[in-house]
């Protein structure tokens, strides 16, 4: 389902639309809108692993090779 909207759009963003043909701005719009929101909740995602990561207790390596080496002995 589609739905109409009116939006306020800067005069550089204008002059670009108004090279792409007008029965694809519509589909231009929405894969750009799409692109930007998978770079935006890629950015929230890493955002968010860094505070976790601050408040996580620091891992040796050594420590992830034997717990990684335990696993493997038990069959997992």
């Amino acid at each position: 389902m589609s739905r109409r909207i009116n939006v306020m759009i800067d005069e550089d963003t204008w002059r670009f639309l108004g090279r792409v043909p007008v029965g694809e701005r519509s589909r231009a719009i929405n894969e750009a809108l799409r692109a930007w929101m998978t770079r935006r909740r890629r950015s929230d995602a890493v955002r968010e692993m860094e505070t976790l990561r601050t408040q996580l207790p620091k891992v040796s390596t050594d420590e992830v090779t034997r717990w990684i080496r335990e696993d493997r002995e038990h069959g997992h």
